[in-house]
């Protein structure tokens, strides 16, 4: 997948989420539970579906196996805590100075949350592994970052569309649905802009198997070949090993290592030896009849 397809989905996804909480906030009669309970547990219907939607995309981007599960199901629980504090947050707001308006800084907070949840299982795993868990930090610090301009920039419509008394007079469920939708797109596409625009590392499969594939480096570790477990799977090609190389992040410095007892791992079309290869920003890596393309951010060489 593609960084721009990437982006892509994770605005539509959002959306779709959005639209299905809604529709079970109708189901549910969601908007009967008082002011205070009703902008909770919508909230947490939203969070819950957005994260889930949101992580489901980052997760087919970055992870493999169970572990997409693991991390779906981490996103959707957070989504749902996040969403549930920052709905209260709003109804609070509302409930005590009497103006809708204001309520969109519950929905900042929801956006918030629910970014910052997309990184969280990339954390835990480094912790539990006993890694720098910087790189994952940055990845929860990006979520954060975009689900706070996504909370604000789909919270302050959705706010003016509740305040106005004729739509909710009229068109109160369509008022509702409209503001969702235009919630969780706008939660799921700054999220997912944040994490591509702000990213520090990445690979990038310009020939061989799927080229124009992108991959976000956010673990101390990332595994090349042709094996299912591997983080980036170059398959359909012998000569390429199960596990044929290794990116390691090594005192702030990537590191390409030749995993494989056969074949070779040449960098700029040098054959990478027993000694760790340093990489920089445009190095061509050839493994096989795959070329891949390293790109890194000027700041972190620096």
């Amino acid at each position: 997948m593609s960084f721009k397809v990437y982006v892509y989905y994770c605005a539509l996804c959002g959306g779709w989420a959005a639209f299905l909480a809604w529709s079970i906030a109708q189901l549910l009669d969601l908007r009967g539970l008082g002011a205070i309970g009703s902008s909770a547990a919508i909230a947490a219907v939203l969070g819950f579906f957005v994260a889930a939607a949101v992580g489901l995309v980052d997760a087919i981007l970055n992870a493999i196996g169970a572990q997409r599960v693991v991390r779906v199901l981490l996103c959707a629980g957070l989504g749902l805590a996040g969403g549930a504090v920052g709905g209260l947050l709003g109804g609070l707001i509302k409930w005590v100075t009497t103006q809708n308006l204001l309520d969109f800084l519950g929905w900042i907070l929801v956006g918030t949350l629910v970014g910052g949840s997309i990184g969280a299982y990339d954390v835990f795993r480094a912790l539990s592994a006993s890694e720098d868990p910087r790189a994952a930090l940055r990845k929860v610090l990006n979520g954060l970052m975009g689900g706070f301009l996504g909370g604000f920039v789909g919270g302050l419509p959705f706010s003016l569309i509740q305040s106005n008394q004729f739509l909710r007079d009229t068109q109160p469920n369509g008022s509702l649905a409209f503001g969702l939708v235009l919630l969780g797109v706008c939660i799921g596409l700054l999220i997912g802009l944040a994490q591509v625009i702000l990213k520090q590392a990445w690979i990038r499969v310009e020939e061989g198997f799927r080229p124009g594939r992108e991959l976000l480096l956010t673990k101390d570790e990332t595994t090349i070949g042709r094996a299912e477990s591997c983080d980036l799977g170059l398959f359909g090609d012998n000569t390429v090993q199960k596990l044929h190389a290794r990116i390691v992040l090594k005192n702030n410095r990537y590191l390409l290592i030749h995993a494989a007892e056969e074949g070779e791992t040449l960098v700029n079309d040098q054959p990478v030896g027993a000694r760790p290869h340093p990489l920089r920003a445009g190095d061509s890596i050839r493994i096989g009849r795959n070329v891949l393309s390293f790109g890194e951010r000027e700041k972190r060489r620096k």
